[in-house]
C-alpha cells in the first residue's frame, strides 16, 4: 500500500552504527520481537511495522557513511538511529573531523529523504576509567570530541529539556500521519539528540556489561526507553508503550565475569592493542608536551579542536 505521496505507509525503523547497536552486552528471550540491542527494543516500544539493524561490530563512522547509509536510504525508513564513534576513538589514526564529516553526510541525506534521525552521544568508555590518569584523560577528550561532532551535526549544542536532553532541527509544520509519524517525502526529517549516559543512568550499577564498554541488558533497555521518550516529545505520533519492552535477565555472577575476562576480554585487548596502543602512547606524549608548553587546545593529537567541552563545536577546516 502506498499513500498519496507515493510513499508506503509502513512504519520502518532502521538502525545504523557499531557493536552497541548490534546489541553486544544484551541478552534477550523469546519476548524480544526484534532481537537484542537498544535499537531493537526501541522498535518494540514504538510498535514499528518493520525493523532493520544495519549496524556491524567494529564499524567506524566511515563504514556507516560508505556502506550502511545507502542500505538505509534504500529502505526508505520513517525513523533512523545513528550511534557511532566508539571504534573511531580506539584507533591510532583517530581524527574527529572525519567523524564529523561522516555524520554530516549521514544525517543530511537521511533528513533530505524525509527520515527523522536519532543521534546518540557516546558515554565515556568505562574500561579506560580504570587506566592511569594520562590515558584516562586522552580517552575522555576523544569521546568529548565525538560528542561535540554530534552536537555540531544536530545544528546546535544540546540543551536538555528533560532527563535525557534533546536537540531538534527541521521544520515545525504539521506533517501528514499514516501508521505513525509523517512519511511525507517533501518534509525534511528532524533530528533528536540523546545523551547515552543520562539515558542509561537510571539502571545504576547494572547499566554496563562486564567489558565496561557496552551497555548491559538493563542499560540497553534504559537507552531504548530514554530515546522513545524523547521521540514522543518531538512528535506525539511516536507513542511509546513501555509494556512492550522485553524483560531483562539477572546480571552475571562474579564467576561469569571472570570467565568472560579470560576467554574474551583479554584476547580482545591484545588484538585491539596492536593498533591502538601506539597511537595512544603518541597522544599521551603530545598531551604532556602540550601541557608543559601551556599550548591551549593542543592536548589531543589529530584534532582540530580539543573537544574538552562537549558543547563546543569542532571546526571543519
Amino acid at each position: 500500500m502506498t499513500g498519496p505521496a507515493g510513499r508506503d505507509d509502513c512504519f520502518r525503523l532502521v538502525a545504523l552504527g557499531d557493536s552497541i547497536t548490534v546489541g553486544v552486552g544484551d541478552t534477550v528471550g523469546q519476548d524480544a520481537l526484534h532481537g537484542p540491542g537498544w535499537a531493537a527494543h526501541l522498535a518494540a516500544v514504538l510498535g514499528v511495522d518493520e525493523f532493520t539493524n544495519l549496524a556491524t561490530n567494529g564499524a567506524r563512522s566511515r563504514d556507516v557513511a560508505d556502506t550502511q547509509l545507502d542500505a538505509a536510504l534504500a529502505l526508505r525508513p520513517r525513523l533512523a538511529t545513528v550511534l557511532v564513534g566508539g571504534n573511531d576513538v580506539l584507533r591510532s589514526d583517530f581524527d574527529a573531523r572525519f567523524t564529523l564529516a561522516d555524520l554530516h553526510r549521514c544525517v543530511g541525506e537521511l533528513c533530505r529523504a524525509g527520515t527523522d534521525v536519532v543521534l546518540v552521544r557516546l558515554p565515556v568508555i568505562g574500561l579506560f576509567e580504570l587506566a592511569p590518569r594520562l590515558v584516562r584523560r586522552v580517552m575522555r577528550r576523544r569521546v568529548a570530541s565525538i560528542n561535540a561532532a554530534v552536537d555540531e551535526v544536530a545544528g546546535a549544542s544540546v540543551a536538555p529539556s528533560s532527563s535525557v536532553g534533546r536537540t531538534e532541527t527541521g521544520p515545525s509544520t504539521d506533517r501528514s500521519q499514516c501508521n505513525g509519524p509523517s512519511s511525507n517525502p517533501a518534509a525534511a526529517g528532524r533530528v533528536v539528540v540523546v545523551d547515552a549516559v543520562e539515558a542509561i543512568a537510571p539502571a545504576g550499577e547494572k547499566a554496563w556489561h562486564v567489558d565496561r564498554v557496552h551497555p548491559s541488558p538493563a542499560g540497553h533497555r534504559r537507552l531504548a526507553v530514554g530515546v522513545a521518550g524523547e521521540l514522543a516529545g518531538l512528535d506525539p505520533a511516536y507513542a511509546p508503550d513501555a509494556a512492550r519492552l522485553p524483560g531483562a535477565p539477572d546480571p552475571p555472577s562474579a564467576r561469569q565475569r571472570l570467565v568472560w575476562l579470560v576467554r574474551a576480554g583479554l584476547p580482545w585487548c591484545v588484538r585491539r592493542g596492536r593498533d591502538f596502543v601506539p597511537g595512544l602512547l603518541r597522544s599521551v606524549v603530545q598531551d604532556l608536551r602540550a601541557e608543559r608548553a601551556f599550548t591551549q587546545g593542543g592536548m589531543v593529537t589529530s584534532l582540530a579542536d580539543s573537544g574538552l567541552d562537549p558543547r563546543r563545536r569542532i571546526g571543519r577546516g
